[in-house]
């Protein structure tokens, strides 16, 4: 073979690699892109077709499964995007000022009348009271590591418009799959409180670099609100 022709030929095969990675990158980039923008859709849809399933044998009860589900689905997303590491540090010491604390305390405060109205329901219901606490400490840590860590931290849009995505799935996703059996869940007070909670955990996520004043806050709101309470219709909120 003449020099000349085996260098067209293995330039030609060159540039033909060249072609197939690029192709391979634009499509691997386009996918990373696209996972955080659907992700949150697919855990809600997911969430949502599971409740439906059980809740006409298991009733109010299908929260169980829903939380189990929902957390599993959303981690696993989570988990194999980030990894254990990354998970870890987005609850590393937040960086700014104390004001953003002050707020996340404030935000969760929001609920804190409904719990000192409704005293009651802790003594008449001790194993209901039991799971609520289990259920005020874990779920904050899959929510905003999900809906905050993950999504804020990877999806391609401008940082503002990312609180905003994210913080807009996270209120819709409480009436489509909470709401299921949940009548509170439903409700217009929880959709208002619902957005001022997203948008404002978003940006203390963005300001200080750290999900732990954010879950601090959860983990008051779910205790405020009496979740597995909600969840039972053992407590319904005025709808008026």
């Amino acid at each position: 073979m003449k020099p000349t022709v085996a260098v067209w030929l293995f330039g030609l095969k060159g540039r033909r690699n060249d072609v197939c990675y690029h192709h391979f990158a634009i499509q691997y980039m386009n996918k990373e892109k696209l996972m955080p923008i659907l992700a949150p859709i697919f855990i809600i849809a997911l969430g949502a077709t599971i409740t439906l399933i059980f809740y006409s044998f298991m009733d109010e009860w299908v929260w169980v499964i829903l939380a189990l589900v929902y957390w599993s689905s959303s981690f696993l997303i989570v988990y194999k995007s980030m990894g254990k590491d990354e998970i870890w540090l987005l609850f590393q010491k937040p960086v700014g000022s104390r004001g953003w604390l002050a707020l996340s305390v404030l935000v969760g405060l929001i609920p804190l009348s409904i719990l000192l109205l409704n005293l009651e329901l802790l003594i008449s219901f001790p194993f209901v009271a039991t799971l609520w606490l289990l259920f005020a400490f874990i779920n904050p840590f899959f929510e905003q590591v999900f809906w905050r860590g993950y999504l804020l931290n990877n999806l391609p849009f401008p940082v503002g418009w990312r609180v905003i995505y994210s913080a807009a799935l996270f209120v819709v996703s409480h009436p489509l799959m909470w709401g299921i059996f949940s009548i509170a869940n439903r409700s217009w007070m929880a959709m208002v409180s619902l957005v001022i909670m997203g948008i404002v955990w978003g940006v203390v996520y963005v300001k200080t670099k750290s999900l732990r004043w954010c879950y601090i806050s959860h983990f008051m709101v779910n205790i405020g609100n009496l979740t597995v309470f909600v969840f039972l219709n053992l407590y319904i909120p005025p709808m008026g």
